[in-house]
């Protein structure tokens, strides 16, 4: 598998199939997230797409963008889902919302082994509210 495929799977799985066992195949164990999420390992970024789950569901993810060059994944990906659950302490609205994120990758020997990720806090809040 190409390291894109590596991302690309990644995101279908985790996001949208909630497949995470598979997604645990998908990072590395001493897996670092550079993001305010800032998970490390592998099973807690594997609870971070849970909460987002949580959060929105119908979720469903379209990657606009994917490139790749050595080690590194970039992707400006567009989510759109129903706001069902708390969310930057925001009750559950059922709105229907959508954004981009944008988000890179370190990926060696298959695995993902670092993130950077920016999702646009300040425009999902006032989409919720």
């Amino acid at each position: 598998m190409t390291n894109k495929e590596v991302v690309y799977h990644f995101f279908k799985e985790g996001y949208e199939n909630k497949n995470y066992n598979l997604v645990m195949n998908y990072l590395s164990n001493d897996y670092i997230d550079h993001s305010p999420a800032g998970a490390r390992g592998n099973y807690q970024a594997v609870e971070i797409l849970k909460i987002v789950e949580s959060q929105f569901s119908e979720l469903s993810i379209k990657i606009l963008d994917i490139f790749s060059e050595n080690d590194m994944v970039a992707t400006r990906v567009l989510f759109e889902g129903i706001h069902s659950g708390v969310c930057m302490g925001i009750p559950a609205t059922g709105r229907k919302i959508h954004f981009e994120a944008l988000e890179n990758f370190k990926v060696v020997g298959g695995k993902i082994v670092e993130s950077w990720g920016y999702w646009p806090d300040k425009e999902i809040e006032e989409k919720l509210r």
